[in-house]
């Protein structure tokens, strides 16, 4: 059984902390305050794009979103007790919890015939991605130039690169995706936490 899991609750409680309104995050994060709402009350889920401008307008990894407050040494992360966010097609499911000095927030991602990454919008962030493909095909999409996955294909690359992934074919993909933060820094996701909680998962 999987456990209990809100979203929208932790965006509350770091906006929350943050002192910053419904209002003024949209403007930040370039949403809708009506879109921010809605993630707050678990009404809709929010793509991955969306996702990773609250994360840069909130100065935090987007694993913020997934992960257990308290740090651990090692983890252990069991099948169907990972959290879970689904949109349009696209479901994410958070891996990476934090350790000391964590570079990697990994993720699965799971992605319908004709789902994306958030439409044509492309993310720039710092560090590097690697992606494998574990069932089906996709594309990314890297400063402009398409690459084609298959299983067991590896993709690794530089995010201060524009790019976006979808997949246009007929079946299901699935792949592990790795977001690497150099040097430990904890630099929050650009353009793809006591009493206040996300202050071990802020930005440097």
């Amino acid at each position: 059984m999987e456990k209990d899991f809100s979203l929208g609750e932790r965006l509350r409680q770091l906006r929350s902390e943050r002192n910053i309104s419904q209002r003024d995050l949209a403007r930040i994060a370039n949403l809708s305050p009506n879109s921010i709402s809605l993630i707050e009350r678990d009404e809709t889920s929010p793509s991955v794009a969306t996702l990773q401008s609250l994360a840069a307008a909130l100065n935090v990894r987007m694993s913020y979103f997934f992960e257990e407050e308290a740090p651990q040494s090692v983890l252990l992360l069991k099948a169907g007790l990972r959290p879970k966010i689904e949109n349009a097609g696209v479901v994410i499911e958070g891996m990476g919890k934090t350790l000391p000095l964590q570079e990697l927030e990994p993720f699965t991602i799971s992605l319908a015939s004709k789902a994306g990454s958030g439409g044509e919008r492309q993310v720039v962030h710092s560090g590097h991605e690697f992606v494998y493909c574990l069932q089906g095909r996709f594309e990314y999409v890297i400063d402009g130039e398409i690459y084609k996955l298959g299983v067991g294909d590896i993709l690794i690359f530089e995010a201060t690169l524009p790019h976006l992934w979808r997949n246009p074919f007929d079946e299901e993909a699935k792949f592990i995706l790795i977001l690497q933060t150099p040097n430990a820094s904890r630099e929050p996701i650009q353009r793809h936490f006591s009493s206040h909680p996300s202050v071990t998962h802020i930005g440097g």
